[in-house]
Parts: structure tokens; C-alpha cells; sequence
């Protein structure tokens, strides 16, 4: 028979809380090896110490059980340096938001963006949607137009339409579009605002001044916005449209 010991004493053994090793045998990280069937009691091996060591380690870092559970399948170094280049990304994302809301706190003149109006003819096109937060955005237009594109024959500007939120906490939803004749939706015609987006404001959270504009510019003129703001890629400029009502 196996050399097993009580949770209690693997915990000190491990460094760990018994609390974490049932969190980490209800996401199949650490099975005990074996449960009284009787007391449901949990009892370990002492060379299973490494892997709880490991596991608690990668919880210090910061990383999701879910990437923990393919870690420990299939222990890299690979898979480290993954983890650690998108927690810099993540750290930089930070970064940019709080730079921004300190250059938020300074006094503002006027606004650099200048919002005016057109109307927009129908446009059929085709696109790709799907539900994704600020970290894979950038990712999923991009991968999305070039698919699109190579699909159909493209009859303007992509543009990107968000049905929800796109940041942090909220993913969406969102449309990737490319006009295209053959398409099989139609963007309707109408009223939009407008403002052109200089490449220093199209990234989060910079863009959200622009959209700001268009939202202040809206109450200021006593208009209602109505329906999805949609990005506009022309090849020369990035712009905002905001349907009217």
C-alpha cells in the first residue's frame, strides 16, 4: 500500500492551505490519492508536494487555473515565456489607462476632434462576429478583415460595429465588416456624426475621447445617437461614425 498522509499534514508538507487543495482537486490540478469513502477524508503522497509547490507558485504569478491545468500536463519553459509576454502586454494595457486618466485630471481647452454630420447611402456587406474584451480586439479585426477581403470583393472601407462595450470587463459583442455587393447585410442609410482618429487616439483607452466627442457633440446640438458606433478604415484615416436619429 502506498505512504499516504492525512490533507493536514500534506498541507504543511506543501506549504499550502487545505482550502487551496480542494480548490485545486475541484479543478483537477491536484487529485488526492485517495478519499475515504466513508469520511470523504483526503489523503496524499508525499512526492505529489512538488506538483501542489508548482501549482501555488503559478497561482503567485498570477496565472488562471485553466492555463495551470495545460501547464502541468505539459510543463515549458515555452509555455512561461507565453505567460509572462502576455502578462507585460497586460501591464502595458494597464499603463495606458492610467496615464490617461492622469492626463484626464489636467485642465481641458477645446476638443481636438471636430464632429460633423453626412448621410451615408446602404451598403450591403459581409462580416465575422463575435464576443471578445479589449486584450483580443485588435487580434480579431485584423484576422477578420484579411479573411473577408480574401473572400469577397471588397466595395469600400472595412469598419468594425459594436453592438456592447469593448474593454477590460465587457467583450461586445462585435461586428468585423467589409462592404462587399454580394454581402448578405445591410448597413441601412441614414445620418451619421463623424470625427476623424489621428493615430495617437486608436488604441484603448485614447479612443474612448474621440467617442466622447461625438456623445458631447450629440447633447450640445440637441441630436439623439441611434444604433452601433462603427470604426471606418479608410486607407489614408481612421474614422467614427455615429448614427443619428
Amino acid at each position: 500500500m502506498e505512504d499516504l498522509v492525512p490533507i493536514g499534514e500534506f498541507a504543511a508538507a506543501a506549504q499550502l492551505s487545505q482550502k487551496a487543495l480542494r480548490l485545486y482537486d475541484a479543478n483537477g490540478l491536484l487529485r488526492p490519492a485517495r478519499v475515504d469513502a466513508g469520511s470523504g477524508y483526503r489523503y496524499y503522497r508525499l512526492d505529489q508536494v512538488p506538483q501542489g509547490r508548482t501549482i501555488a507558485l503559478l497561482r503567485a504569478a498570477g496565472m488562471p487555473l485553466e492555463e495551470i491545468r495545460g501547464f502541468v500536463a505539459h510543463p515549458s519553459a515555452a509555455r512561461l515565456d507565453a505567460f509572462e509576454a502576455a502578462l507585460a502586454d497586460e501591464l502595458g494595457r494597464r499603463r495606458r489607462v492610467l496615464a490617461y486618466l492622469r492626463w484626464s485630471l489636467a485642465p481641458k481647452g477645446e476638443s481636438m476632434f471636430e464632429v460633423s454630420t453626412k448621410h451615408v447611402p446602404e451598403q450591403p456587406y459581409v462580416s465575422r462576429s463575435t464576443r471578445t474584451r479589449v486584450d483580443g480586439l485588435e487580434r480579431f479585426i485584423v484576422g477578420s478583415i484579411d479573411e473577408l477581403s480574401r473572400e469577397v470583393e471588397r466595395a469600400g472601407a472595412p469598419f468594425v460595429l459594436y453592438h456592447g462595450a469593448v474593454n477590460e470587463q465587457d467583450d461586445g459583442p462585435v461586428e468585423v465588416c467589409v462592404p462587399s455587393e454580394s454581402g448578405d447585410h445591410v448597413l441601412p442609410a441614414g445620418e451619421v456624426a463623424f470625427t476623424q482618429v489621428p493615430s495617437t487616439h486608436q488604441q484603448f483607452p485614447e479612443i474612448l475621447e474621440p467617442y466622447d466627442a461625438i456623445w458631447s457633440w450629440a447633447k450640445q446640438h440637441g441630436r439623439e445617437l441611434d444604433g452601433p458606433a462603427r470604426d471606418i478604415y479608410h486607407d489614408e484615416q481612421w474614422e467614427i461614425a455615429w448614427p443619428l436619429r
